[in-house]
């Protein structure tokens, strides 16, 4: 069994920014102390402004890529590709990490059989209303305590539910994106749907029949918008992302389409309980929401194939 220092050791903490100094010198500063662990920091810049970024990773000893084309699956999966880790850690630049982020986040994958972790995301402050909403959605999508959910278990079910976990702040083997294939670039920030590449990647791991943990211990602050406009477009994203997901499984692999309606059944039903998160203490405003759920399988439709991982 590897110990926590030699999966410290192992991981490069990918970071994706977008024209956004200050966040990112932030961001890499909290990283600092998993560096002294011997953790790798790559920054991928998908913005224009290169000689900015390189400017700001190299006090803080980060490795730079550039991903042009912009998109944050994209930016992620060049990051994948230019880590030299065995473990890939994402969080966004405009998050730092709580001081015992990375060791928590790696502990779960102690146990081989888990191929990716999923932290959980504080704001990094309640002083207004609109950070305060965001803070209730995203700890309803949580347990109170570590959850491994075993993908060996959903034979006959389609574990959706418990991939929507997946989020900004998660640790993955490397061994995951060789099997599963990288993060699908019709997903995600930069994209027609705008959301979902991390729960699409989730979801292929349980589907493949591999583990997923979840550790709300593992925390990222995350610098929210204050403007209430973020919330609607976050409900429609996620709602677009949730049904445009399942489109994508329902058209890929037939042999799954009658556990995708007994799904879509049972959400409509008010049915759909989770096996991680605490479902329906909070929920998304409910008209972006529905909206972004109508348009998901047609913004699938729209978004073409998924590009190559190079």
């Amino acid at each position: 069994m590897e110990t926590p220092g030699d999966l410290l050791r192992q991981t490069s903490i990918i970071v994706c920014t977008v024209d956004r100094p200050a966040d990112l010198d932030r961001c890499l500063e909290s990283l600092r102390a998993f560096q002294s662990g011997g953790a790798e920091v790559v920054v991928v810049n998908n913005g224009p402004q290169l000689a900015g970024v390189e400017k700001i990773a190299a006090p803080h000893g980060a490795k730079v890529v550039s991903e042009l084309r912009r998109g944050v699956s994209r930016a992620r999966n060049a990051g994948v590709r230019a880590a030299a880790g065995s473990v890939l850690a994402f969080l966004d630049d405009d998050s730092v990490a709580d001081a015992q982020w990375l060791p928590l986040l790696l502990n779960p994958l102690q146990d081989p059989r888990v191929l990716a972790v999923a932290g959980s995301i504080f704001p990094q402050t309640l002083a207004d209303p609109v950070s305060r909403t965001f803070d209730d959605l995203h700890r309803a999508q949580f347990p109170e305590s570590l959850v491994i959910v075993d993908g060996s278990a959903h034979t006959n079910s389609f574990p959706l539910r418990s991939a929507l976990v997946g989020n900004a702040n998660m640790a993955i083997r490397r061994v995951a994106f060789e099997r599963f294939g990288y993060f699908d670039t019709r997903f995600g920030r930069g994209t027609r749907i705008g959301s979902g590449e991390e729960p699409d990647f989730l979801l292929r791991i349980l589907l493949g029949g591999a583990k997923v943990a979840v550790e709300p211990a593992a925390r990222i602050l995350h610098r929210h918008s204050t403007d209430w406009r973020a919330v609607r477009r976050w409900s429609f994203h996620s709602g677009c992302a949730h049904t445009a997901i399942l489109a994508k499984y329902f058209f890929r692999e037939p042999a799954r389409r009658g556990q995708i309606l007994r799904y879509v059944t049972s959400r409509l039903g008010g049915r759909g309980g989770s096996d991680i998160a605490q479902a329906g203490r909070h929920k998304p405003p409910r008209l972006p929401f529905l909206f972004g759920s109508l348009y998901g399988p047609l913004a699938f439709l729209l978004s073409g194939k998924e590009a190559p991982a190079r």
